[in-house]
């Protein structure tokens, strides 16, 4: 009786993983093209994402281009209006005040580009002079006066006496 429970237990068992081991491989093989799916449709909008943000500051690259092109064509337009409709002094202010503003714009730009140069980024760790004890030291934030090191290092002199 005992045989027959055994050899019934054995070939549920080999039925049972026969049964999860073919049910596990057509459910993998599935997971694994629906994920490859999936990570092919996230690179494709991740490269779209890039090319529409390529493209956006292009777009505004072209703009501000054509601002400063309009800017200078806007500038000369009133410097030859001046010329025309103004006496000549009138005519000259208006002109030194025009150039004074274009030269101030790109002065203003050029001061810009020097100070984003000269800005250094954050240091990690805190400056020292030459004299001072480093942060990595072994004694860093170590100050204990002799005195203080001798009384911690003396012995006490009280000592318990044998009792007889």
């Amino acid at each position: 009786m005992e045989e027959s429970n055994i050899l019934i237990a054995l070939i549920t068992l080999g039925v049972g993983g026969a049964i999860g081991y073919f049910a596990g491989r057509s459910s993998s093989s599935l997971d694994n093209n629906s994920q490859e799916q999936q990570v092919d449709e996230l690179k494709k909008e991740i490269v779209q994402y890039k090319d529409s943000v390529a493209s956006h500051f292009q777009q505004t690259a072209t703009m501000i281009n054509e601002m400063n092109d309009s800017y200078k064509s806007v500038i000369q337009h009133l410097a030859q209006g001046s010329q025309d409709l103004c006496d000549p002094v009138t005519a000259e202010d208006v002109e030194n005040k025009l150039a004074a503003k274009s030269d101030s714009a790109s002065t203003d730009q050029q001061q810009a580009e020097t100070d984003t140069a000269a800005i250094e980024p954050p240091r990690d760790y805190a400056p020292k002079q030459p004299d001072e004890i480093g942060a990595l030291s072994e004694n860093y934030g170590l100050t204990s006066n002799k005195a203080e090191t001798e009384e911690e290092t003396a012995v006490p002199s009280f000592a318990a006496s044998p009792k007889v």
